[in-house]
């Protein structure tokens, strides 16, 4: 029986698709490894009004993307490089579970990257709450904006918790004891 060229033309162009991916994806990883390794603070960005010489290794583009990912995350942010990782090795382990040579998984690509911003998210918390003094390099402190907003929430959820319970003790008075 002859292969069908249609199925094997397929089969190709979809493997290669995932082999480029995944090379694209480390690459990616890389750039933004190095990029948030060489951030400085002076080089032009959104949150810099700077305009002198960029320093950051991976040029301006490397400079807005460590910014963007410092501003939304704080040092947190270099938690998207292991998962730019997992992408590209879960898709360069497609080929081999088409080829049969690894298990297949089923799991789902959204699962852990909604674990990984919930848990991101919620560091960023731990961190802006943590260190409450602006300072630094960052441009939006220690826990980014994502954790400056969890911060915000915890603070008025605590505020309401406190408030709430000091005026139902206010007029929840203990009974007078009677001295006899």
């Amino acid at each position: 029986a002859k292969p069908d060229w249609r199925a094997v033309l397929k089969r190709s162009l979809r493997r290669a698709g995932e082999l480029g991916g995944a090379l694209a994806l480390f690459a990616a990883m890389l750039f933004l490894a190095l990029a948030l390794a060489s951030y400085h603070q002076t080089d032009p960005s959104g949150s810099t009004a700077a305009g002198g010489e960029v320093r950051n290794w991976m040029g301006p583009t490397g400079a807005w993307i460590a910014d963007l990912a410092l501003v939304l995350f704080g040092p947190v942010a270099a938690l998207f490089v292991p998962l730019l990782y997992v992408f590209a090795r879960k898709l360069w382990l497609l080929v081999e579970e088409d080829d049969a040579e690894v298990e297949h998984s089923d799991q789902r690509w959204w699962k852990p990257v909604a674990m990984l911003a919930l848990a991101m998210m919620l560091v960023a918390t731990v961190l802006s709450l943590w260190f409450t003094e602006p300072g630094g390099s960052l441009p939006a402190s220690m826990g980014g904006m994502s954790g400056l907003i969890g911060a915000r929430a915890i603070d008025a959820v605590a505020g309401k918790l406190v408030a709430n319970r000091s005026s139902t003790s206010s007029t929840l008075k203990p009974p007078a004891i009677v001295a006899a």
